[in-house]
């Protein structure tokens, strides 16, 4: 998954929200891996549950466009960001 969001991103302009709970999250994973920089907004707890937070992406690193390099990505597998 994080891969996938990481082959995703690179097709994308700067900065970019993020949206959904399983994309921040491999978002986060992302950002510790050190493959991505992000500001990541903090889940708020409602009444009716967890609300979704959401990620601004503002560059991939070096470390993200090394992992670019030794995964490219397959043809036909694209990912729509922000897709839930």
């Amino acid at each position: 998954m994080s891969i996938s969001m990481l082959q995703s991103l690179s097709e994308t302009n700067f900065p970019v929200t993020i949206k959904g709970g399983e994309d921040v999250d491999a978002i986060h994973i992302l950002v510790i891996a050190g493959h991505v920089e992000a500001d990541i907004a903090k889940a708020v707890r409602t009444p009716v549950g967890w609300m979704n937070p959401t990620a601004t992406v503002t560059s991939i690193t070096r470390t993200g466009l090394q992992m670019l390099r030794l995964f490219p990505r397959r043809s036909g597998s694209r990912k729509r960001l922000g897709a839930d």
